[in-house]
């Protein structure tokens, strides 16, 4: 390659990066437009190519340093190196395209949730580590120096191991979480827990019935790691607080009206059939159960009872022996679930807390003071940031904690409720929660919250409601705040404790 397209190549190299790299900060737009919706989706279809070059590639770089170090080549191998530059290539600009179309389906907003940022921090960084390895396999005398090579090789190997990492992670939001692992055989050789089956009229019809179908059809889209169109599935408040097309998802009495039904009733070949066309279909077993759910008042508190109409009597003949199967295997779920709440107990045991399952959010963990209260301090919340991903709901009146804890409460990304009360929090760190796109609730009332402190609330965006009794801060700057942000409550009142 000559002089001249060295140097273009270069350019090329470091733009891509540059753009690339910014993607992650963009702002999403709220409409995006239409065009560029339909480019991202070719997303899917793109992605294929650059992982097989990635990987042949590395085959070839591999092949090549081994006829070099192996002067005899007893295992007769055609020359493979003038072959490497090009894959290299190729690899990085298929890599680039699929990106890019990646970027436009996440900022359509399809996509959303902590998996959806990994796997595109994952393609940010593939872009690095590949543009890094052609920078340096094109510098000038790289194929004499083996000073260049070792970070060319170095680069190469990287983007071997972000391409498998990306794909590994694109595969858990397009498949789900256990899609590798659900059918493996040392999984399906276990013999399934025992698990207790109720008697039928005491089945909660929501919890019992309904929420195993949402769990095997819908969540998979729609969990708290990948929300896509913002809903969230994985219980009866998330399912009624809906999602970015402010739809009620479910109206009680009126079938046609909740979006729940309308959206698994719509003909296969409708843009907006839930599960989409590629995804494991409700059967009409399903969707007339769950039409008569609704139909029943769409009550998350309602039993089956002892006579239930005879049309659902005959539907769950067939329905309850696969539901109880289904729940068999779940059961080692359970068991895990049980371990985890043991060993976070022992953590609050150690710390002064009390950690107890969320009965709420399912799989879930609280964390609130033991009495009477032990001491509490930074230092106490950041020995939970191990399982920071795990809890729901936070109240630590009184403790002595100051703004630097609620960098480790940041991290939290399921949390909803939080409350500190009564601390030496003035709201500088505020800032630290702006990933928390679940937190709906926040009391600070009489902590040291101040003016500059309270103002660190516009970079919440999911915040509902605000205590701020007895806080250190101004009428004044209170009005202009609940001006500016018409949509959260900032309540002068003390507020309860969770």
């Amino acid at each position: 390659m000559s002089s001249r397209y060295k140097v273009l190549l270069v350019i090329f190299l470091i733009g891509t990066t540059l753009v690339v790299g910014s993607f992650p900060f963009l702002p999403v737009p709220e409409e995006p437009a239409g065009i560029l919706v339909f480019l991202g989706r070719f997303h899917p279809v793109l992605l294929h190519f650059p992982i097989v070059l990635i990987l042949l590639t590395l085959i070839f770089e591999g092949l090549s340093v081994y006829q070099k170090w192996s002067p005899d080549n007893k295992i007769k191998l055609p020359n493979v190196a003038p072959l490497v530059g090009p894959l290299l290539l190729v690899s990085a600009i298929t890599t680039l395209i699929t990106v890019i179309g990646g970027y436009l389906l996440f900022r359509s907003g399809e996509y959303q949730g902590e998996l959806v940022s990994q796997h595109l921090w994952g393609g940010v960084l593939l872009i690095i580590a590949l543009n890094s390895a052609a920078f340096f396999y094109w510098w000038p005398g790289a194929k004499k120096s083996n000073k260049i090579q070792a970070p060319y090789q170095g680069f190469l190997f990287l983007a071997g191991a972000l391409v498998i990492i990306t794909s590994h992670i694109g595969g858990t939001i397009t498949h789900g979480q256990d899609f590798l692992t659900e059918h493996m055989p040392s999984l399906k050789a276990m013999k399934p827990a025992p698990v207790e089956q109720k008697e039928p009229a005491e089945l909660l019809v929501f919890q019992d019935l309904i929420m195993p179908i949402i769990e095997d059809k819908c969540q998979s889209c729609h969990n708290q790691y990948k929300t896509k169109g913002g809903l969230i599935m994985t219980s009866f408040s998330s399912l009624m607080k809906g999602g970015d097309s402010e739809k009620p998802m479910l109206v009680p009495s009126q079938p046609a009206d909740s979006e729940l039904f309308h959206r698994i009733t719509l003909p296969d070949d409708h843009d907006d059939k839930m599960p989409p066309p590629e995804k494991k279909q409700l059967n009409q077993e399903e969707v007339d159960l769950i039409k008569w759910w609704i139909d029943q008042g769409a009550d998350d508190n309602m039993l089956l009872g002892s006579s239930p109409p005879d049309t659902i009597t005959q539907l769950l003949e067939n329905y309850l022996p696969r539901l109880f199967q289904s729940e068999r295997l779940k059961m080692r779920q359970e068991q895990e679930l049980e371990s985890l709440a043991k060993e976070l107990a022992e953590l609050g045991d150690e710390t002064g807390l009390v950690i107890e399952l969320d009965p709420e959010n399912r799989g879930f963990f609280t964390i609130s003071m033991q009495m009477p209260p032990a001491s509490i301090t930074n230092h106490t919340v950041t020995e939970l940031t191990p399982y920071a991903p795990l809890f729901t709901k936070i109240s630590l009146p009184g403790a002595d904690i100051n703004d630097d804890a609620l960098f480790e409460i940041g991290k939290m990304k399921n949390l909803k409720n939080l409350y500190l009360p009564k601390t030496c929090v003035t709201g500088e760190g505020l800032a630290y929660l702006k990933d928390l796109d679940q937190l709906e609730s926040i009391n600070l009332s009489n902590s040291e919250l101040n003016n500059q402190g309270v103002l660190n609330l516009i970079h919440l965006p999911s915040v509902e409601e605000v205590y701020v009794w007895g806080a250190e801060t101004d009428t004044l700057v209170l009005k202009a705040l609940r001006t500016f942000l018409p949509e959260v409550k900032i309540l002068e009142e003390e507020g309860a404790y969770f």
